[in-house]
């Protein structure tokens, strides 16, 4: 699937200029087409920004969105390697 900055904005009930800010600020990084760079976003893209959106309504400040975004990734890799059996 893929949606277009209208699309996702729709979806998740949020205004274009937010899903852009998003990405200014590096909570999302997007992939561009076409000549004039248009936005497209995936269905990962759509996951994730409804775990903004989510950490965004429960009263988190984008800074703290961020930071938990990278300690969540940061995290993923050790998870995986406490559920490895030898």
């Amino acid at each position: 699937m893929i949606l277009t900055i209208k699309e996702m904005a729709t979806r998740l009930g949020v205004h274009e200029q937010t899903l852009r800010n998003w990405e200014r600020l590096g909570l999302l990084k997007i992939s561009r087409i076409g000549g004039n760079r248009t936005r497209i976003y995936s269905e990962k893209d759509l996951l994730l920004c409804k775990k903004i959106a989510g950490f965004s309504g429960q009263g988190i400040n984008l800074r703290g969105i961020k930071m938990l975004l990278a300690r969540e990734k940061n995290d993923k890799p050790k998870l995986a390697m406490t559920n490895h059996r030898h």
